[in-house]
């Protein structure tokens, strides 16, 4: 239940976080780019980057780590967890996977979005 709750509440407190500064760059930026949702996955994924090395080779929790990266950051944005797990296989060498990963994600996420935008439509 502890788990959960992590989750829970990470995923709150990145959903706002990830409001708040969407609306914050929005607001100074021109409308035509969508620099928002590019400076949160960015940040998103410096974070991810940077708490990785942090807490590797800590004690830290599984509650700790779940309530960090699944619940917080998974809410702020799902682009971090891509990129890191991509970041992941590279390190061990899995160059080939991790560019099928990449070019997967991104071009057949984008057709897929595209196809149930237009399956709604009819």
């Amino acid at each position: 239940m502890i788990k959960i709750l992590a989750i829970m509440t990470g995923g709150g407190m990145g959903a706002l976080c990830r409001y708040l500064l969407f609306i914050g760059v929005h607001r100074f930026t021109p409308h035509t780019f969508p620099y928002g949702t590019l400076t949160v996955n960015l940040v998103g994924s410096f974070i991810i980057g940077y708490l990785w090395a942090l807490f590797e080779g800590t004690q830290l929790t599984g509650e700790w780590k779940l309530f960090i990266f699944t619940g917080f950051l998974g809410g702020f944005t799902t682009f971090s967890t891509f990129a890191r797990e991509a970041t992941q296989l590279m390190k061990v060498g899995e160059y080939k996977i991790a560019l099928s990963y990449m070019l997967i994600s991104n071009v057949v996420g984008i057709a897929l979005v595209f196809a149930g935008f237009m399956l709604a439509k009819k």
